[in-house]
């Protein structure tokens, strides 16, 4: 099967092109310094006729980050879905796979998500600009399938970590925020402060899961657009998640947190139901097996790791 990726170079790309490629896949993945998808796409010949399109590309970051850099959020990622729809379709390629976010969900959840909650309410407003880009990908591909025939799979992964992510603190999602200031007060011999009260509740999931997600996806015949929660389908308190990487890293002093008032949503864990029956996926990392890979990824190569932009 021949596939155009972008956002290779992204913790999901660097992941899912190898595992691609490894199952005999033929593989085009143009880095953003060699294809701008912010910008009108042009010189599509060099890409030939791919059987899918995998957009992974886009401009992200943990709840800080989010909140303060709404505008360039909101402006890139919406500029690189529309591009890519226009490329999946002037290249006519039999189907798109999208990567969405948990966080197009509304903020308030009475129980577990399924995919028929999208768009019953409003967003949580601490992660709206980026939700909305990611709701707004599964209404262009909608269109795009009534005017050109595109059918397309939208994934809705839960919580990533794993090797590749961003450690900077104000980047990081939740998982490498915590690895990195657990390990960071490991050295120093230091307490860790915390956001939030460690109530709230979300579904972590390894990236290699989501990279083996996607690549069903691509090999998932469908005519249509379907809508499809990849995670585990297990809620962990970010209390218990401190607790957990504060025995990996061997933490011997307090954790201090900040209070209610930076909680976020207070539960997000998704129904993984479609994820089983369309795709056929039954298993994922356990959460302590997945952190202590993490970790074994991580701890070499810290400094390096911890200034990558």
């Amino acid at each position: 099967m021949k596939l155009l990726l972008f956002g290779c170079n992204g913790f999901l790309g660097s992941r899912l092109v190898p595992m691609l490629e490894r199952a005999g896949h033929e593989v085009m993945a143009p880095r953003s310094s060699q294809f701008d998808l912010t910008c009108p796409p042009r010189n599509l010949s060099v890409f030939g006729q791919p059987d899918v399109v995998v957009h992974a590309a886009a401009v992200y970051g943990g709840m800080p980050f989010d909140m303060e850099n709404q505008a360039d959020i909101f402006t890139k990622n919406m500029k690189m879905n529309i591009h890519v729809f226009e490329i999946a379709a002037a290249l006519k390629a039999q189907k798109i796979v999208t990567i969405g976010s948990a966080c197009s969900y509304p903020g308030v959840a009475p129980t577990d998500l399924s995919e028929s909650d999208l768009f019953t309410g409003p967003l949580h407003p601490s992660v709206e600009c980026h939700g909305f880009t990611k709701l707004a990908m599964i209404a262009g591909n909608r269109a795009y399938y009534s005017s050109h025939g595109l059918s397309g799979i939208h994934l809705l992964p839960a919580n990533l970590y794993g090797p590749g992510d961003v450690y900077q603190e104000r980047r990081a999602h939740v998982v490498a925020a915590l690895i990195k200031k657990f390990t960071d007060a490991v050295a120093a011999g230091s307490d860790v402060h915390l956001l939030g009260d460690g109530e709230p509740v979300r579904e972590f999931m390894y990236i290699d899961d989501l990279a083996n997600a996607v690549m069903k996806a691509c090999e998932t015949h469908i005519d249509g657009v379907e809508l499809v929660n990849v995670g585990t389908g297990i809620g962990t308190s970010i209390r218990t998640l401190a607790q957990i990487i504060s025995e990996l890293t061997d933490f011997k002093g307090r954790i201090h947190w900040a209070g209610s008032a930076s909680n976020g949503a207070m539960r997000k864990v998704m129904k993984i139901d479609r994820m089983r029956t369309l795709l056929g996926i039954n298993q994922s990392i356990e959460l302590r097996d997945g952190l202590a890979r993490t970790l074994d990824w991580y701890l070499p190569i810290k400094n390096e790791a911890d200034a990558r932009e």
